[in-house]
């Protein structure tokens, strides 16, 4: 049964990946990184690491959920660009925490 799905699930990744540059460059998934930037460094004065990841991708995932009741839909793209927003947050953070 996995391996008949398996061309199907190539093709639709392989599609996702192609599709990815051009999302990313989006005014909305622009936001959804800097926005996921921002509360991840401020997430990090209050919180450790893993739960300020935790934290600042519930508050993501709340607002796409948000989007499917009041909005235009849950887009994978946007929780894609709150993934590179926290993860830069993270970076920028432990950076930060490494010159002081």
């Amino acid at each position: 049964m996995f391996w008949s799905t398996a061309p199907l699930m190539r093709a639709a990744l392989g599609h996702f990946f192609r599709l990815l540059p051009v999302k990313l460059r989006e005014e909305d998934k622009i936001k959804h990184i800097v926005w996921s930037f921002w509360l991840t460094l401020l997430a990090l004065l209050v919180c450790q690491a893993p739960m300020a990841f935790f934290v600042v991708f519930l508050i993501g995932l709340a607002k796409e959920f948000w989007d499917v009741r009041y909005g235009s839909g849950f887009c994978i793209f946007d929780m894609v660009g709150n993934f590179i927003g926290i993860f830069s947050g993270l970076l920028c953070g432990a950076a930060v925490s490494a010159l002081l």
